[in-house]
């Protein structure tokens, strides 16, 4: 990844930085009885992959702890999870957890309401049930968790939220976008203790480190986790770097989130932990009808016929957030699905701009299903990132709800990662997970490439979405090395394999930049190496 020198046969690293990068003969002056000499026998070294926007724990705190759908295929299936689940816990206050699929739910006129509370209640009906689907925009509950939340026929869904209703009105049993928030109180009877959470984020950091990831940008970042990652730092257990993102919802007062974020980035500030990202909502996610697009939703959405989809935030409120931020130099990451959303995160970050003068803020626009043309060249001048997640790119578990949503023109159009590329926008790689439950950047790396599903037994079932959008293998390892550490502000340390960096780079069994595309995904990790020393080791 360093323009000057694009390959090299040999590395050399003492403590946590790159000493050497250069020929096998040049590498042996810094050889003596104490160091540790692996040959790799011809194997491929890269810089350490990096996720730009992941939710960690993500499914390991579902998995020892709640209820997890994310493998189970059929409405039947989440039944029997949810009753089983309540078997073996017949003591628990409330039961939660995450993974249902709005896919399942889509009605014969196209519509998708999602799925009904009374299918709970057969189930469960004396404790509150909230389950969170695998794309975490809407929620799933039963009868007794409306009532404890005192959601009825007569409640109003907030701004940028959504509650699914029945002809008459009623509550049907999900809850979308902002809606979930009157659920706040009710989901505090779940109450994850530090402990778990740290259980959790270890199994997650392994399970990360063996797909070659050694540092992320951590959006379920707060307060409260930061500081036990901070314990985790402190008891030697981090083997990865953690920057954090505070997210902050609508009604929050400008100058208390400006103070969050620069407290915790005053108290936590190391090579593992750091803390300098605000992250705002500026809509939802297509497949929930709570997406901003510039051209209306079909009538499957089933919301009129003039429906664009509704902002999370007044704009003035949004503008004023974004500004207020931005003033204190904290970076920006703003969700934005459809281009209606990354249209006014654009205008926000102008206003900012004009408010405040020019600087080198790297705000973030993450998601970016949509955009028109001239946004694309507004997003280059402008120096603003695009987070995308290529685990996206193809006919994926979205593609129909999206063709049914928005059309098949739209939808294949989805994700224009040359022409943003090509324009002269910074693409940094990251995964979504878990609303992607399979996160491997190799993974990413393929489906970037083919615009094809990486598994087997799909990619000949012409899975393809828009392969003119295609971008190249060694792009893709960019986008998840070097552009994360740019977009992190580490490119001084991290991204690259060059000396006086840090020693972070994974060890692939396969030269994937000259093989077919389609072996990528199958390639194995042979080692994970953060701060020079080796956190994982393939069998």
């Amino acid at each position: 990844m360093e323009e000057d020198q694009h390959t090299a046969e040999a590395i050399a690293i003492n403590d946590d930085q790159i000493i050497f990068v250069g020929s096998n003969t040049g590498v042996e002056k810094y050889i003596n009885d104490d160091t540790q000499v692996i040959d790799l026998k011809g194997k491929m070294v890269s810089p350490g992959f990096m996720d730009g926007h992941t939710h960690p724990p993500g499914q390991w705190t579902t998995k020892l702890f709640q209820v997890d759908l994310t493998n189970v295929k059929s409405h039947e299936e989440y039944i029997q999870a949810i009753a089983d689940f309540r078997k073996d816990h017949p003591d628990t206050k409330i039961i939660t957890g995450r993974g249902w699929k709005n896919g399942s739910y889509e009605q014969a006129d196209g519509t998708n309401p999602g799925p009904k509370k009374e299918d709970i209640d057969a189930v469960v009906s004396d404790i509150p049930v909230i389950l969170n689907s695998i794309d975490g925009h809407s929620v799933w509950v039963n009868s007794k968790a409306l009532a404890m939340a005192g959601i009825s026929k007569e409640t109003k869904a907030p701004k940028g939220g959504m509650i699914e209703r029945n002809p008459d009105g009623s509550p049907r049993g999900v809850l979308r976008e902002g809606a979930a928030d009157l659920l706040t109180d009710v989901q505090a009877l779940f109450d994850l203790t530090g402990e778990q959470y740290k259980k959790a984020f270890l199994k997650y950091q392994d399970e990360a480190n063996s797909f070659g990831i050694t540092g992320i940008l951590n959006m379920s970042g707060s307060t409260e986790n930061t500081s036990l990652l901070h314990e985790l730092e402190k008891e030697g257990k981090l083997t990865m770097r953690v920057a954090n993102a505070f997210k902050f919802d609508p009604g929050t007062n400008p100058d208390e989130a400006v103070k969050t974020v620069l407290d915790a980035r005053e108290k936590y500030s190391s090579d593992y932990l750091q803390i300098n990202t605000a992250k705002l909502f500026a809509d939802g996610v297509t497949e929930g009808k709570t997406a901003v697009f510039l051209e209306p939703y079909t009538e499957n959405a089933g919301m009129g016929e003039h429906y664009h989809g509704d902002a999370n935030w007044k704009v003035e409120d949004f503008n004023k957030m974004v500004t207020s931020l931005d003033e204190d130099s904290v970076q920006l990451h703003i969700h934005a699905i459809g281009d209606g959303a990354v249209h006014a995160s654009l205008n926000a970050f102008e206003k900012a701009r004009k408010a405040n003068g020019e600087r080198d803020s790297r705000h973030t626009i993450t998601h970016i299903s949509a955009i028109n043309d001239n946004d694309i060249t507004r997003m280059a001048k402008m120096n603003v990132i695009a987070s995308l997640q290529p685990f996206w790119f193809y006919k994926d578990q979205y593609y129909e709800l999206e063709k049914a949503m928005i059309g098949e023109d739209r939808a294949l159009d989805m994700y224009p990662a040359r022409k943003m590329w090509d324009e002269g926008v910074t693409i940094a790689s990251s995964s979504d997970y878990p609303p992607t439950p399979d996160y491997r950047p190799l993974n990413g790396i393929e489906i970037g490439v083919t615009r094809n599903s990486p598994y087997p037994d799909e990619q000949e079932k012409n899975m393809i979405r828009n392969d003119d959008y295609a971008l190249t293998v060694k792009e893709m390892i960019q986008s998840f090395t070097k552009n994360v550490a740019y977009q992190l502000f580490q490119e001084d340390d991290l991204g690259s394999l060059k000396v006086g960096k840090k020693a972070d780079m994974v060890v692939l069994d396969l030269d994937i930049i000259n093989s077919d595309p389609k072996d990528i995904s199958e390639t194995k990790v042979v080692y994970t190496i953060v701060g020079g020393k080796i956190v994982y080791e393939g069998k």
